[in-house]
C-alpha cells in the first residue's frame, strides 16, 4: 500500500517542518511519499491545500491519504500504530492529546448541528465517531473517489466536520481508534480570526446539513448567540476587509437607488408625462449597447489583472477606451436609424457622455477591488452621486423643460470622466495607449459569453419602452416607465443576490457539485419569503403611498407598479438557477434562453400593445418571468437527470 502524508502548510519554521520529517520516517512506513503544500502566499484555506496534495498523490497512485497538520507530534507512533483502524473504518484518527487533555474525536450536537470534541474515554478500542479532527486525519482511496475532495469554501475548520459527514451519508465508517494518541500543539488558538471562522462555519454546516427545525431553533436563540459569541461581532466590525468592502458597496448602491428615486419624484411633478417618456426612452437607447462598452472586462479584470504585469492594465484599459468610442458612435448612429425627431437625437447625444464616465469608473472599480479599497470608491461613488442628482432636481424645479436637464447631465458626465481619470492616473501612474490585438483576443474569449447574456438580457428587460414608443408614444412610455420604475428599484435584490451567490456557487461546483442543490433549496426559499414579503407590501401599502407619488396623469402608473411587481419573485427564483448553470459551465444555455425570451417579449408587445398599451407590457413583464422559470426547471430537471451537474 502506497501512503501519502499531507501536510499544509502556512507561516511554518523550517525546524518545525524537518522535525515531523523525522517523525514520519521513524515510522518505517515501507512505501510513502510527504506532500508538502505551503499556503503561506497563496492565500488559499486548510481544504484547498488538502486537495492539492490529494490530486498530487492521486497522480502518483496513492492509496491512503493521511492528512496531518504541521503543528502536530507523531514521534511515539509506527505504521501498525497507525494502520489498525484501517479493518474498521474508511475515515480514522487516533485519539488526540492537546493541552493535556484526551480527545477521542468528535460528535455533532443533534440540537444546534454544531461539532464537539469527545473528552469521556470509552469502553471500545475502536470507536465510530461523528468526526475525526482534520489535525491527523486517515482517508482511504475508496472514500475520496465516492465523495471526492474536501469543501473549499470553509477556508479553515468544520472542513473536516463536513468531509465526514458526507462520508457518513455515503455509507462510509468514520472513526477512533482509541489506544493510540498523537500530541497536537495548536498554533491555530493564537489566529484572531478564529472565532469568527468557527461561527460562521457552524452556521454553514448547520444551514447545509440542518433539518429545519434545527435551523427554526438556531433563529429563534440569535439573542443568546449574539450574548455567546460577542467577541465575533467586534471581529466582523473591525477585522474584517470583506465585510466592510461588501456593505460599503450595498450602502452606496442602496444610496444610489434612493437618489434616483428622489430624482423621479421630481421629474413626475414637475415635467409633463411625454416628456418624461421622451427622458426614460432616452436611457433606454443609451443603455442599449451598453454590455457591449464593458464586454466583460470588469469581471476579467477583477479575477486576472492580480496576476498580471502592469502593461496589462495599460492593454485592459486601452480596449476598454476604445470600446467606448465605438459605442458611442454606434449609439448616435443607431438614433439615425430608428428616426427619432432631431431634439430626441440631440439628448441621446448628449446622454451617450455617460459611457466614458462607465469606462473610466468601471476600470477605477477594478482597480479598488484589486487592491481592497472598495470603502473608497464607494465614498467617491456616493459623494458625486449626492452632487449631481442635488444639481439636477434643483434645474427640474427651476426650469422645467427637459432640455436643460440632458445639457446638465452631459456636462457632470464629461466632467466626472476626467475626475475617475485622474483618480486611476493617482492609483497605476500615467495611462499609455497600448494596442495589443493578441491580448485583447485573449480577453474576448473569456468574457464574449457574458456579454452576449448582458447583451440579450438588456434587450429581454428593455425592448418593451421600445415597442410602446413606436406603437403608442412618449406618454404611454412615460406612463410604463414611471410604475416600473419602483419594480426596477427592488430588482436590487436581485443584481445583490447574485453579486453574492455567484462565486459560492462557483466554489461548490468545483468544490463538491453533489452540494449544489442544496444550496439552490436553500437560497429559493430564502428568496422566496422576500420576494413574496415585497409584494404582499406594495399590495397592501401601495395604494396609501403611491397616490402621493404618482399625480396628475402619472396616477395611470399605480397599477402598473401593482402588476409588474409580481415577477419580482419569479426573477430571484430565476436568479438562483441561472447561477446553478453558471457555476456549471452552462453559460451557452442561459444565452440561448435569453436569446429565446428576447423574442417571446418582442412577439406578445407587437401583438397586445396595439389593443392594451401599457397594460399589455406590464402583464407581459410578468408572464415572460414565469415562462422564464419553467423553461429553466424543465432545463436543470433534464441537466439533472444526464448527471451533468455531478460530473
Amino acid at each position: 500500500m502506497k501512503v501519502a502524508f499531507i501536510v499544509v502548510l502556512f507561516h511554518t519554521e523550517h525546524r518545525e517542518v524537518e522535525r515531523l520529517k523525522r517523525e514520519i520516517k521513524n515510522m518505517k512506513f515501507k512505501d510513502y511519499h510527504i506532500y508538502f503544500v505551503d499556503n503561506t502566499r497563496k492565500g488559499r484555506g486548510y481544504a484547498s491545500g488538502v486537495n492539492e496534495g490529494i490530486h498530487k498523490a492521486i497522480k502518483d497512485n496513492s492509496d491512503l491519504f493521511i492528512l496531518c497538520n504541521p503543528d502536530i507530534s507523531l514521534k511515539s507512533l509506527s505504521e501498525k500504530d497507525v494502520m489498525t483502524g484501517e479493518k474498521h473504518f474508511d475515515i480514522w484518527g487516533l485519539a488526540m492529546k492537546q493541552e493535556n487533555v484526551l480527545y477521542y474525536g468528535g460528535e455533532i450536537d443533534k440540537w444546534r448541528k454544531s461539532g464537539g470534541l469527545i473528552r469521556k474515554k470509552p469502553n471500545s478500542i475502536f470507536l465510530p465517531v461523528d468526526f475525526v479532527s482534520g489535525s491527523f486525519m486517515c482517508v482511504n482511496r475508496k472514500t475520496v473517489e465516492k465523495i471526492g475532495m474536501f469543501d473549499e469554501s470553509y477556508f479553515m475548520y468544520y472542513e473536516d466536520v463536513d468531509y465526514c459527514e458526507r462520508a457518513r451519508r455515503a455509507k462510509l465508517r468514520v472513526g477512533i481508534d482509541t489506544k493510540h494518541s498523537y500530541l497536537h500543539f495548536e498554533s491555530s488558538k493564537t489566529n484572531k480570526g478564529k472565532t469568527y471562522l468557527l461561527a460562521k462555519n457552524r452556521l454553514k454546516f448547520l444551514f447545509m446539513y440542518g433539518d429545519f427545525f434545527q435551523k427554526i431553533r438556531e433563529f429563534i436563540r440569535i439573542p443568546k448567540t449574539l450574548i455567546e459569541e460577542r467577541s465575533l461581532i467586534f471581529y466582523l466590525l473591525f477585522h474584517s476587509p470583506f465585510l466592510a468592502n461588501f456593505f460599503s458597496l450595498n450602502i452606496s448602491g442602496l444610496i444610489s437607488k434612493f437618489l434616483n428615486l428622489v430624482l423621479f419624484i421630481f421629474l413626475v411633478r414637475f415635467l409633463p408625462i411625454r416628456e418624461y417618456g421622451i427622458y426614460t426612452l432616452v436611457w433606454a437607447h443609451v443603455n442599449i449597447l451598453s454590455p457591449l462598452v464593458d464586454f466583460g472586462t470588469t469581471s476579467y479584470g477583477m479575477v486576472y489583472l492580480p496576476r498580471e504585469k502592469k502593461e496589462k492594465v495599460f492593454s485592459l484599459f486601452s480596449m476598454r477606451l476604445i470600446l467606448s468610442l465605438i459605442i458611442f458612435a454606434l449609439t448616435i448612429v443607431l438614433a439615425y436609424v430608428f428616426h427619432y425627431q432631431i431634439s430626441i437625437i440631440i439628448y441621446i447625444l448628449l446622454t451617450s457622455f455617460v459611457i466614458f464616465y462607465n469606462t473610466t469608473s468601471g476600470m477605477y472599480l477594478i482597480m479598488s477591488s484589486i487592491e481592497e479599497k472598495l470603502v473608497h470608491n464607494s465614498l467617491i461613488s456616493v459623494l458625486t452621486n449626492i452632487l449631481m442628482m442635488g444639481c439636477l432636481v434643483m434645474i427640474v424645479m427651476l426650469f422645467k423643460k427637459i432640455q436643460y436637464v440632458f445639457f446638465a447631465i452631459s456636462v457632470f458626465y464629461i466632467l466626472y470622466t476626467f475626475f475617475y481619470s485622474l483618480l486611476l492616473r493617482k492609483m497605476v501612474g500615467k495611462f499609455v495607449l497600448k494596442i495589443d490585438i493578441k491580448s485583447w483576443i485573449d480577453i474576448i474569449k473569456k468574457s464574449y459569453v457574458f456579454v452576449l447574456v448582458s447583451f440579450f438580457a438588456g434587450i429581454y428587460f428593455k425592448i418593451d419602452v421600445f415597442i410602446l414608443n413606436y406603437l403608442k408614444g412618449a406618454a404611454a412610455v412615460g406612463v410604463y416607465s414611471s410604475g416600473y420604475k419602483f419594480f426596477e428599484a427592488m430588482i436590487m435584490l436581485a443584481s445583490s443576490y447574485n453579486t453574492l451567490s455567484a462565486p459560492i456557487f462557483s466554489k461548490t461546483a468545483y468544490a463538491n457539485k453533489r452540494l449544489l442543490f442544496a444550496k439552490v433549496v436553500k437560497h429559493t426559499l430564502f428568496l422566496g419569503t422576500i420576494g413574496g414579503g415585497v409584494v404582499c407590501a406594495t399590495l397592501i401599502f401601495g395604494s396609501i403611498i403611491l397616490p402621493h407619488i404618482l399625480k396628475g396623469n402619472y396616477e395611470q402608473a399605480i397599477p402598473v407598479v401593482k402588476i409588474v411587481i409580481w415577477a419580482l419573485p419569479f426573477i430571484l427564483f430565476n436568479s438562483v438557477l441561472l447561477n446553478l448553470l453558471y457555476a456549471s459551465d452552462l453559460t451557452s444555455i442561459v444565452v440561448a434562453l435569453f436569446l429565446v425570451m428576447s423574442i417571446v417579449n418582442i412577439t406578445l408587445n407587437f401583438l397586445f400593445v396595439p389593443q392594451f398599451s401599457f397594460f399589455a407590457s406590464s402583464y407581459i413583464t410578468v408572464f415572460s418571468e414565469i415562462v422564464n422559470l419553467l423553461v429553466l426547471i424543465v432545463i436543470v430537471f433534464v441537466i439533472y437527470r444526464k448527471k451533468i451537474f455531478y460530473d
